[in-house]
């Protein structure tokens, strides 16, 4: 290491040879740390009251689940937690990671009783699809796993039962969707719609398989790429095409049943509730289409809507994107010009009613929030657009969940987290910065007490339910824990 006693000529000469020993002997600089892209997995546990009590003040009971149970020292790890409401039964789905292994646990939903743990093959970028008899897990290459749903659990044991890829090689444009018969995929290479049977076998194959469009349906519009999810019931299977059509189709054959048009381009995968299919468009519009393809209503929103539409009560809720002009500059940087752009607006809350005609077709209406401005059909309220989801609906209360994430990983990160199995879906690359839930007053949007902004950081997966039967909020842990928060026994939140 090389000193310079030079600049110090004027100092005595006992404090320069001090100075030089001290550099001399001075440790050299420490490199800095290897950087930790992602969170270690926990390996101790906190204990279930540590959780219980950060959920104390909300106006719901607490159930738990522990994953890990009382005689392991280290946790299960959590990587995913699905919840599903199906014709069969409604369960929670988890994923774990233990000791460099995957299993996928079947939890009751009520009652909080294991009904089986699988070891699985591998994660996947596609949410779980349950069908009556199976459970399958889908990659976007197509490939699949299928496991065994309902027969008596065999500790230990997979439950696989089949694995490959689907007949005609169907190579997913969106993530697919499933009823208690079918798979519904969006294929790439023949830009359908695949309506996989599930009632035969696991493998897709069989007499109620089929294509839509096909020669037979009558579909004058050119069908283009399914790039959003569908939504399916046990009837109907509704989905978005590029063509800026809604399609809905009988979930049992794919028989034509209707193909209202957009008018534009749709940024909200459909969703089924009470018998009406909501979406919205790019012309500034919310639809609620019956499934015959009638109109049931449409409001005009202020800015685009986008993402998920999520409809409980009679209440429908939808973010918009507000459209402004962007001052961009030439690459030159001599001059400017202005292109369209899009950024957050609003988070709305429509409301509409049922009216039942005698021996006639009900009549629907959205109840107006400002009947001042006749031209237009106004929202009940309205916040900023933060990105909050709505998780679930109860006692005149919205319990909405405000998450911020960000991405922090470069693409050499990535890979090498990929190749270990840390990251296999979007969301995997994405580290969150604030987790909160507020409960608000469900007729002005307003927070109802300051207590009731919770911060959720402990929770790694927050779940709402948008069923009646199930009103109730998901929450699960990193290590191992899965929370239920329901209402009072005299309403339906809660279970069956």
């Amino acid at each position: 290491m090389k000193f310079s006693t030079r600049g110090m000529t004027c100092l005595p000469p006992a404090l320069i040879t001090l100075l030089v020993i001290t550099a001399s002997c001075s440790a050299p600089q420490a490199r800095p740390a290897d950087r930790n892209p992602l969170a270690p997995d926990p390996m101790s546990r906190q204990p279930v009251s540590y959780y219980e009590a950060q959920l104390a003040e909300l106006p719901l009971r607490i159930k738990s689940y522990d994953l890990t149970g009382n005689q392991r020292r280290n946790p299960v790890v959590i990587r995913e937690m699905h919840i599903v409401h199906d014709d069969v039964r409604d369960e929670i789905l988890v994923i774990d990671s233990d000791r460099d292994q995957n299993h996928m646990w079947s939890i009751d939903a009520y009652d909080f009783t294991l009904h089986w743990k699988t070891l699985i093959d591998q994660r996947v970028d596609f949410d779980p699809l349950p069908s009556r008899n199976y459970i399958h897990l889908m990659n976007s290459n197509g490939q699949y796993q299928g496991y065994d749903r309902l027969s008596a659990p065999r500790e230990g044991e997979t439950r696989l039962v089949s694995k490959g890829r689907f007949e005609g090689d169907v190579f997913p444009s969106a993530p697919p969707a499933s009823n208690d018969t079918h798979v519904f995929v969006a294929a790439t290479n023949s830009n359908s719609m695949r309506g996989l049977t599930m009632i035969l076998n696991a493998r897709g194959e069989g007499a109620e398989t089929w294509t839509f469009p096909s020669v037979s349906d009558g579909v004058t519009e050119q069908f283009m790429q399914v790039s959003m999810k569908a939504a399916a019931d046990r009837e109907t299977v509704a989905f978005v095409n590029n063509n800026h059509h809604l399609y809905m189709v009988d979930a049992q054959s794919g028989e034509f049943r209707a193909n209202p048009d957009l008018g534009g381009h749709s940024r909200t995968p459909p969703v089924i509730k009470d018998d009406l299919v909501f979406v919205g468009s790019d012309f500034g519009q919310l639809f609620a289409w019956q499934k015959s393809g009638e109109s049931a209503w449409v409001v005009t929103t202020d800015g685009l809507p986008y993402g998920e539409v999520f409809v409980e009560d009679r209440w429908v809720f939808v973010h918009t994107l507000e459209l402004y002009d962007e001052v961009v500059a030439t690459e030159d940087g001599k001059s400017t010009y202005k292109r369209a752009a899009t950024r957050p607006g609003q988070f709305l809350a429509f409301r509409y009613e049922v009216v039942d005609i005698e021996n006639d077709r009900p009549i629907y209406n959205v109840i107006d929030g400002d009947p001042s401005t006749p031209w237009k059909v106004d929202p009940i309220w309205s916040l900023p657009d933060e990105g909050q989801q709505m998780l679930m609906v109860h006692n005149d209360r919205a319990y909405v969940l405000y998450e911020d994430n960000e991405e922090f990983l470069n693409e050499r990160e990535k890979a090498k987290l990929r190749d270990q199995g840390r990251i296999v879906r979007k969301s995997d690359e994405l580290r969150t910065v604030s987790r909160e839930l507020r409960v608000l007053d469900l007729k002005n949007g307003n927070l109802l007490r300051p207590e009731w902004n919770l911060n959720l950081m402990d929770f790694a997966f927050v779940r709402g339910s948008m069923e009646e039967r199930d009103r109730s909020i998901y929450l699960g842990t990193k290590d191992g824990y899965i929370f239920k928060l329901y209402g009072d026994s005299k309403s339906s939140a809660g279970g069956k």
